[in-house]
């Protein structure tokens, strides 16, 4: 066994014994931030920052996204010199029409596509006209779409929500979280990078917390009480504390996101880390991809960052 992974380490497309797919960690070395990926039609999907354009990488399993194909779907007419000016793209599906919902010069942006991931993306426009940043879609159980984004409140970053109009725009917006908890406030009080997680019967919404320039800059979450209405700051409970934070050589360990294996057995997390101890905002962050376990009460389980380099076995049904 010990001479299978080695060779394993090796090899593009590695498998274990009785050939089970696996895949070893970072999966993007450079402008790997905010990285968001879905599983569609036999391809993975992939999108992260790299500031200046929007970028969809494609492979059919993760570790053929090392060199996957890529394609640009948007770049800035003109970019700012310090080129930070697109961020935090994810790829959303909403009756039956692919969109890319993303930040631009701090406020919240959408482009629509087609029936695929992989078609063209035309039609820019802002989703609402207040500063936001880091937008999501939520599909909240017998409530519908959900945007739900990082915002500005009482001069701190939080977290907001709106129920969408349609795909390209949202109703009234209100409060759904604040960074008030010590672990929120790290050289900076921060809310952002919201993520949706269903499993079972219950929907949460994590989230990072603290400055991202920081190795505290980590993930949290948001818990539904399953009845009352969502855009009600009350029906949600936050964590007790972080839920997964730095480890094995990776810092900030945050800006995640959830998919689905392929098979549709399995939860995975996908999120950015940085080999830096101070922690780094830039593009030296990475991304990474882990299994997501379940506790005993039906709570997510995100582990600890697993080492870069190490031997996973992929998500099932690859």
């Amino acid at each position: 066994m010990k001479a299978t992974l080695v060779a394993c380490a090796l090899s593009l497309f590695c498998t274990l014994v009785g050939g089970a797919s696996t895949f070893s960690n970072p999966l993007r070395t450079r402008n790997g931030s905010d990285p968001f990926l879905v599983y569609v039609d036999g391809y993975y999907y992939l999108m992260t920052t790299t500031w200046r354009d929007l970028q969809i990488i494609r492979a059919k399993t993760l570790e053929g996204l090392k060199t996957g194909e890529s394609k640009t779907i948007y770049t800035m007419a003109n970019p700012k010199p310090d080129g930070n000016d697109v961020w935090a793209p994810e790829l959303h599906k909403i009756n039956g029409t692919w969109h890319v919902y993303y930040s631009q010069d701090r406020f919240s942006w959408v482009l629509t596509g087609g029936p695929t991931p992989w078609g063209e993306y035309t039609n820019n426009q802002r989703v609402h006209e207040e500063w936001g940043i880091d937008g999501t879609v939520a599909e909240i159980p017998g409530w519908g779409h959900y945007y739900v984004f990082s915002c500005e409140r009482d001069e701190l970053q939080s977290l907001c929500i709106a129920t969408m109009n349609n795909a390209t725009s949202v109703g009234p917006i209100s409060l759904l979280s604040q960074p008030l908890e010590p672990w929120e406030r790290v050289e900076i009080p921060v809310n952002e990078g919201p993520a949706p997680l269903h499993h079972g019967n219950k929907t949460w919404i994590a989230y990072s917390a603290s400055f991202c320039k920081t190795p505290d800059y980590q993930i949290a979450s948001l818990l539904w009480d399953g009845e009352s209405d969502p855009l009600e700051q009350s029906s949600w409970k936050k964590s007790d504390g972080p839920l997964f934070s730095s480890a094995n050589g990776n810092y900030g360990t945050a800006h995640n996101f959830f998919f689905t294996s392929p098979d549709g057995t399995e939860i995975w997390n996908i999120y950015h880390a940085t080999q830096n101890s101070s922690g780094s905002c830039g593009s030296d962050r990475q991304t990474f991809a882990q299994k997501v376990n379940w506790s005993a009460d039906g709570s997510p389980d995100l582990g600890i960052p697993v080492k870069a380099g190490e031997i996973l076995q992929a998500p099932s049904g690859e």
